[in-house]
């Protein structure tokens, strides 16, 4: 892995899930999980949109690649906090890269 290809620093964030005391409504919050630098890259150069429930949404796919940790999991989500606090919901399961050497995932940035 070429590590002056991580140029961009991330937070990773996980889900935590509870319950409101007063309505029973599930209640989601964001916790860190760690920040590191990381290579984030664009898969394609142009959008694709879709309309999901009268919704227009604007997805950009992004590969991301960061030292080895095995924790990292599709129900997180990346925070580039270089770049305007970009938000991207991670979309695949990462993969090994090398022997241990590297993380690689698929993240997609929505906008509205």
């Amino acid at each position: 892995m070429n590590l002056g290809k991580l140029d961009r620093y991330i937070r990773i964030e996980q889900k935590s899930v509870t319950n409101d005391p007063d309505f029973g409504s599930e209640v989601i919050t964001w916790t860190t999980y760690k920040e590191c630098w990381a290579s984030v890259e664009d898969i394609l150069a142009n959008r694709q949109e879709s309309t999901k429930t009268d919704l227009r949404l604007s997805t950009r796919p992004c590969k991301v690649q960061m030292h080895y940790d095995n924790g990292i999991d599709a129900t997180m989500r990346i925070v580039m906090l270089d770049r305007d606090n970009r938000l991207l919901q991670i979309v695949s399961v990462p993969a090994e890269i090398g022997r241990r050497e590297a993380t690689e995932f698929i993240c997609e940035e929505f906008s509205a």
